[in-house]
């Protein structure tokens, strides 16, 4: 699963609404552990909904109050002003935010200099959009325009100043406060355009009103994000990030060419008459797209940006939206061409007939654009605006086309264009969107065509009935239009949603729809509260009914992260497929390999292995994107160039005969070896034992023990209740998921028949950290939190001891080179009751200390075992390669997937 790895407050499911992002190091919160991304999503569009109908409300309300405070003219100079203002307003918006967003990884280098970046670009803006003053007013033949462009030219400069602060806000999905500062934005944007027009400012009031929203905006965005840009810096690499902002505001300023050029055509040809009647309809067949698209896209881009885009995952998801987008789209399409007549004589009054025949022609197009909308989200989400930009200018040939055909019929006509060219582009656009991720376009016409037919049949069937039986007559009046409206909403919704129960065979969208629903509802817990909720309310129903089927057995999932694994990941693979325990399923997840590793993987798929790839994100983040594809009820974590005995799963199944709970965590034998596994060393430890979870934890960190990865046999409820893995952790990652795991266990049954072949790449963890800052640092965040969970479970004289000699035995890792960690340490040590003291090298390595110092003795305490095991690895591949080659040539060239293991192929 896609992570993103900027690095972000601690802790996302703080109640407050403030956001500190850069503070402490690590990835952006993992919302799969706090309520699920899906959950985060579904609310976020809940709150970016009512935000959005608030949000119009105000401004239906204060276009009413200001039509009568303000004149015409007084609407015209601004308006004329803003066409040109926005184009340039947007210019950081549309661009630097997708790009924040869709980023892998950002730092608070990266942010602050696109942060100045952008700030000088808007300055710039700014002062030429206010030279151009003159020319406007010279256009227009208005000398007023000049003074209204000089003054609203400030809105550009004052929205760049907030572009980035408001995109790492979207980028850490806080919803609830990005939507609350545009409501309130626009509340005091209103305020002050009514107040101003109640004084007699005339137009003044409207540009009042235009510099407070970008004003009020930024203020709530640096009250919010509490980050503060820091000078620019050399060397630090921004422009794939600028080549992405230029493409996707390249894409914008095609799209607002596209969008007002119909305008154009219909003022010129037809006249300004002509032009309100079909602007005030073109208003109402946006509305849907205003009220839904924006919200979604919001949150679409901010949801799939962090999937792997080629996963299932990120598909299923994208025709989950695009089939529910598509099942309220298509009935707002049917419900508007029927009743869009009387809605404008409602909203607008009987003099507004013309606008309502318009509205007519644009109504079948309603589902189609929200649709076609969604290929926007998968160009973004996969970094590609350089094919949306592309797409932008195929899409502005075709509309432009069909606005030249349709523009002899008038208004009616350009409608009708708008409506030919979404549904002439829908296919395409989707289609060309998924090509470089290998998304075919079939799965989204499954998921839409069908809602498409059940909208034209109740549309007909509506259309007949109304016409066969006229309950209410056709007078014009405003009351006479909203009981039709009613009437024929009625009648369209009752024979929409039977068509797409009988095309569905059942009522299955609809449960979907009503979960949606749900899902977008605020939560009254927090949302890490409400996950715990809801593990817990899955473990007591799974206790009621979990008694293993044993005819059968548990499946087990097998999962396998890989990355550059291609020496060992086909042995790897046949000791998985060559389990005698016969319910398994193997998951192996590539995590960008650059070898070929991919390649040999696709090999055993006709064998059952399911792969899946991602770009490199560290393999706590393969293993999560495993763990949310796997079915089995158990869990068998297996490195990728580990190996399982034949019988290992099916020895531990067998013991749960004994210990049937789903709480009991099983644990097996295991034995290192660099080639041969046959020579693998077992070497037992304190932990090799049946122990409870407090004990057990509390014997690994005072022994410095620990049990390899690929020993557990983990059931589904424990995974759940644990959560996923910490892609902060760059070593001991397995550890610290693991005790997660003990805490929410109630036994740890080991089983001692169970083996496993632990390929060791170093012989110690001091040779695998080495100097590396960030390995050693995210070393120390794992210790810290493996002392939070034993306290956890119990805080007493013996934990507390054994977490001081887990720090006392870990100090050498970080001592004496990294001060600021070692007096956390220290810290840590005197919360616990005890003191630490400087660490000891080992008797063979002591007497270097007084000749060269410590550095040199510890780093030839480091180096000196590395040698001598690459020599040791040197020696086992050789005579690993004269066994293999002695086999090949007394037995079968290929072996049975059974015995694959056991011998190299």
């Amino acid at each position: 699963m896609r992570v993103n790895s900027a690095e972000p407050n601690s802790d996302w499911t703080n109640q407050g609404l403030v956001f500190r992002p850069f503070e402490t190091k690590g990835p952006f919160p993992s919302f799969e552990a706090a309520g699920g991304l899906v959950r985060c999503a579904a609310q976020g569009v809940g709150v970016n909904l009512f935000a959005s109908g608030v949000g119009l409300a105000i401004q239906i309300i204060a276009t009413v109050v200001l039509a009568r405070l303000l004149t015409p003219h007084d609407f015209w100079l601004v308006a004329m002003v803003t066409t040109f203002s926005l184009l340039l307003m947007n210019c950081g918006v549309n661009g630097i935010t997708e790009a924040i967003v869709q980023r892998e990884q950002i730092d608070d280098a990266e942010a602050s200099n696109l942060f100045w970046v952008n700030v000088a670009g808007g300055l710039a803006l700014t002062i030429g959009f206010a030279s151009a003053g003159t020319l406007l007013a010279r256009f227009y033949g208005e000398p007023l325009v000049r003074n209204v462009a000089i003054w609203i030219s400030l809105s550009i400069f004052i929205t760049s100043t907030s572009v980035q602060h408001l995109a790492l806000l979207m980028r850490a999905m806080r919803f609830s406060a990005l939507s609350a500062n545009d409501v309130i934005a626009r509340a005091c944007s209103v305020a002050v355009s009514l107040i101003l027009g109640w004084a007699g400012w005339g137009y003044w009031a409207l540009v009042g009103g235009v510099l407070v929203t970008p004003l009020s905006t930024s203020i709530g965005a640096w009250l919010l994000c509490r980050w503060t840009p820091s000078w620019p810096r050399r060397g630090v690499a921004i422009a794939s990030m600028l080549g992405f902002a230029s493409n996707t505001y390249g894409r914008f300023a095609v799209n607002y060419v596209a969008r007002n050029i119909d305008n154009l055509l219909v003022g010129h040809t037809c006249g300004t008459v002509s032009l309100g009647f079909y602007k005030r309809a073109y208003d109402l067949f946006a509305l849907p797209a205003n009220l839904f698209g924006g919200p979604l896209s919001q949150v679409a881009l901010s949801t799939f940006s962090r999937l792997n885009p080629r996963s299932d995952l990120y598909q299923q998801h994208f025709v989950k939206v695009l089939s529910m987008l598509a099942f309220v789209g298509m009935g707002f399409s049917g419900a508007l061409t029927l009743s869009g007549k009387d809605m404008i004589r409602v909203v607008l009054g009987p003099n507004w007939e013309r606008a309502g025949h318009v509205f007519t022609f644009f109504g079948p197009a309603i589902g189609a654009m929200l649709i076609y909308n969604c290929h926007s989200w998968i160009h973004l989400s996969i970094g590609r605006a350089d094919r949306w930009l592309r797409w932008g200018m195929v899409e502005l040939s075709v509309t432009l086309t069909c606005f030249l055909l349709g523009l002899p019929w008038g208004p009616p006509g350009i409608a009708a264009a708008w409506t030919c060219s979404f549904w002439i582009l829908v296919v395409p656009a989707l289609s060309y969107a998924g090509r470089p991720i290998g998304f075919s376009v079939a799965p989204m016409l499954a998921c839409i065509w069908k809602y498409v037919l059940a909208a034209l049949l109740a549309a007909c069937a509506s259309a007949a009935i109304c016409l066969t039986i006229p309950l209410i007559p056709a007078a014009p009046d405003p009351v006479s239009a909203a009981m039709r409206i009613i009437l024929v909403s009625s009648v369209f919704t009752a024979l929409y949603l039977g068509a797409v129960a009988i095309l569905h065979h059942g009522f299955a969208p609809l449960f979907q729809f009503s979960e949606l629903i749900q899902q977008m509802l605020p939560s009254r817990t927090l949302p890490a509260q409400a996950s715990a909720v809801a593990t817990t309310s899955r473990a007591v129903e799974e206790a009621e009914k979990a008694t293993l089927n044993w005819a059968e057995g548990p499946l087990v999932s097998i999962l396998i992260p890989a990355y550059n694994a291609q020496e060992w990941i086909s042995e790897t693979i046949r000791s998985a497929l060559g389990q005698s325990w016969r319910r398994t399923e193997i998951i192996v997840v590539d995590d960008g390999s650059t070898d070929r590793t991919p390649e040999i993987v696709a090999q055993f798929e006709r064998h059952g292995v399911r792969f899946v790839t991602q770009k490199n994100l560290g393999a706590a983040a393969a293993r999560n994107t495993a763990l949310a594809l796997s079915r089995g009820q158990y869990i068998q974590w297996l490195d990728a160039d580990d190996l399982l005995a034949p019988d290992k799963i099916a020895k531990q199944v067998e013991a749960l005969k004994e210990h049937p709970s789903t709480r009991t965590l099983l644990c097996s034998a295991f034995g290192r070896f660099s080639y041969r596994h046959r020579r693998a060393k077992f070497t037992p430890t304190a932990l090799w034992c049946d122990l409870s979870p407090l004990e057990w934890l509390s014997r690994k960190m005072a022994d410095n023990a620990y049990m390899q990865t690929a020993t557990w046999l983990v059931s589904r409820e424990l995974a759940e209740a644990a959560g996923p893995w910490d892609t902060r952790l760059l070593g001991d990652d397995d550890g610290e998921y693991f005790c997660r795991v003990l805490l929410a266990s109630d036994w740890v049954r080991f089983v001692p028949g169970a083996r496993v072949y632990y390929r060791t790449p170093f012989p110690n963890t001091l040779s695998d950290l080495g100097h590396c800052e960030r390995k050693l640092r995210a070393h120390w965040l794992s210790m810290q939190l493996h002392i939070k969970y034993l306290r956890s479970m119990e805080d007493n004289e013996q934990t507390r001891a054994a977490c001081l000699n887990f720090i006392q035995t870990s100090l050498i890792y970080f001592y004496p080179e990294w001060p600021d960690l070692l007096e956390e340490m220290n810290e840590t040590a005197e919360a616990l009751g005890g003191q630490l003291s400087p660490p000891r090298l080992s008797w063979k390595y002591s007497w270097v200390l007084g000749i060269l110092g410590w550095n040199c003795a510890k780093r030839l305490q480091i180096v000196a075992p590395k040698m001598r095991w690459m020599v040791h690895r040197w020696w086992e591949k050789a005579l690993f390669r004269f066994e293999a080659r002695k086999m090949a040539a007394s037995g079968p060239a290929v072996p049975a997937i059974s015995e694959g293991w056991q011998r190299e192929p």
